[in-house]
């Protein structure tokens, strides 16, 4: 596929990239000159791209909105000529620009992998296995993503507005469909959780350790890039944002 009719897509509030959220954002973008993929981001102006009704009814739950937009965008980007739109959020790092690509995917769309480390009710540690849609792929023609929109529009039109959970329309859906359909992945864009971040920062600790056990286990390849999931930061790893995202530009890799 030639380069140029693959464009990579962003968008996020532009007074927030002043913080370690600017970092990240210029990660995708150097990675995405490297491989000479057109690229476009946007800010606010996503949301216009949503039914009136939709974005009066979710005012307050713009993470929703924005699942629903990136779908719509790369539904237009597909329709404006190009032959695989990609869908990268803001918070994404990536840390290993030499070692990520696209390319290979055989799938016609294709989604993040996560390997979530936290503990259970048992306070115990545990990797959860899903997909999140911090990275999302589709090529033109793909027929998962028309339906995507229709069915994402379908619940949150109906879904009652006290009854509207975080993850309605997100990763939590994607993994339930997933079971079903079997999405394509993207295996080496992950999430790290709170737990990891914060070993990141310590130097190291059990989480990030349960994390590289699950890669391997998993037999999946190193990880070159992550969503850094800035919605679900506490106090513990907040402060740390910066130096976490330096570490690992320095390091181009996670362990």
């Amino acid at each position: 596929m030639a380069a140029s009719r693959t464009i990579i897509l962003q968008s996020h509030n532009f007074q927030v990239l002043r913080g370690w959220i600017g970092p990240c954002v210029d990660s995708v973008r150097r990675w995405t000159e490297q491989r000479g993929y057109d690229y476009r981001f946007l800010g606010d102006e996503i949301f216009d791209l949503l039914p009136d009704d939709l974005r009066l009814k979710l005012q307050d739950h713009l993470p929703i909105q924005a699942d629903l937009a990136r779908l719509v965008l790369l539904r237009d980007a597909l329709s404006n000529g190009y032959d695989r739109a990609v869908w990268f959020d803001a918070d994404l790092l990536v840390f290993a620009p030499d070692l990520l690509e696209i390319d290979s995917i055989p799938d016609s769309n294709a989604f993040g992998r996560e390997l979530w480390v936290d503990t259970d009710v048992g306070k115990r540690l545990k990797t959860w296995r899903n997909i999140h849609n911090a990275a999302c792929l589709f090529r033109k023609g793909d027929p998962v993503l028309p339906f995507l929109i229709h069915a994402t529009e379908s619940i949150l039109n109906e879904v009652a507005p006290d009854k509207i959970a975080q993850q309605i329309v997100g990763p939590k859906f994607l993994t339930s469909l997933d079971t079903i359909t079997r999405f394509g992945r993207i295996n080496s864009v992950g999430a790290l959780s709170p737990l990891v971040l914060c070993d990141i920062a310590s130097g190291g600790g059990p989480a990030l350790d349960a994390l590289q056990g699950a890669v391997q286990k998993d037999k999946l390849p190193t990880p070159t890039a992550a969503n850094l999931c800035a919605s679900l930061h506490s106090s513990d790893t907040a402060g740390h944002m910066d130096r976490i995202v330096q570490l690992l530009l320095e390091k181009r890799r996670l362990f």
